[in-house]
């Protein structure tokens, strides 16, 4: 007899289910996302536009620069199948080899993009509506504090490049705020460090450094790109909301 999945519980319980699914994965991250940007100036509606547009510059890797430095990308096995002679199918198996190929530089849509933009924006708000320009001095505080912490952290990567633990930025950027910055000056300087200081130093100074770029060895290194961009999101959200 065959094992199969049966469900006796009713209609009922099971949306009940499905309602607390959405909202513990779709409605309430979203409200987390739309609060955090509306302490930052933006309304619910431009807050959930923004993290579309965050999620899908993920996707989305710009070029920029291409070096000499030439790096050993694995192509994997692959399986085909065609005839013989006879007209007979046949299993065609290619094994698994590695070229040679140069390395590209890239930055990320989500990732490095649209945080830089979103950054700016919020300074010169800050600036332009709140006059506050004594905001800079804290925001550069907390942005090299950030930064400092992530490039002690950072590692090169097989796959991804570089890589920076999840929570780091956030909490280092939660600390570094909540207990230095002034609370007029917060959020700012929470999404501005959270983010700009993931990616300065958990891709930008490593990649400034011989040492630590000689150790990158995947063909795409992208700036903000997968094994930084989770730290980015996850500070420019969280440190704001804790801030």
């Amino acid at each position: 007899m065959n094992p199969y999945f049966q469900y006796s519980g009713g209609i009922i319980p099971a949306l009940l289910l499905l309602v607390a699914l959405f909202f513990l994965f779709v409605f309430l991250p979203v409200s987390l996302v739309a609060d955090a940007f509306s302490k930052l100036g933006l309304t619910p509606a431009q807050g959930v536009l923004m993290l579309i547009a965050i999620l899908l510059g993920r996707m989305i890797n710009i070029p920029v620069h291409t070096s000499e430095r030439l790096v050993v990308v694995s192509r994997p096995r692959s399986v085909s199948f065609g005839m013989d002679e006879g007209g007979r199918p046949v299993r065609i198996e290619q094994e698994a080899e590695s070229e040679l190929k140069k390395q590209v530089l890239a930055i990320n849509v989500g990732g490095f993009v649209m945080p830089l933009l979103l950054s700016v924006t919020f300074i010169i708000r800050q600036h332009m509506v709140f006059q506050a320009g004594g905001a800079y001095p804290w925001i550069g505080f907390a942005l090299l504090v950030v930064a400092v912490g992530c490039y002690a952290m950072s590692k090169p990567d097989p796959f991804t490049g570089m890589r920076i633990p999840l929570v780091l930025p956030a909490l280092i950027t939660f600390l570094c705020v909540f207990f230095f910055v002034p609370p007029e000056y917060r959020p700012v300087a929470a999404y501005v460090a959270g983010t700009m200081g993931a990616v300065l130093g958990g891709n930008i100074v490593p990649l400034l450094v011989p040492r630590f770029r000689n150790r990158v060895g995947s063909q795409l290194v992208s700036i903000g790109g997968p094994g930084t961009f989770g730290g980015v999101f996850v500070a420019g959200i969280l440190s704001v909301l804790l801030a």
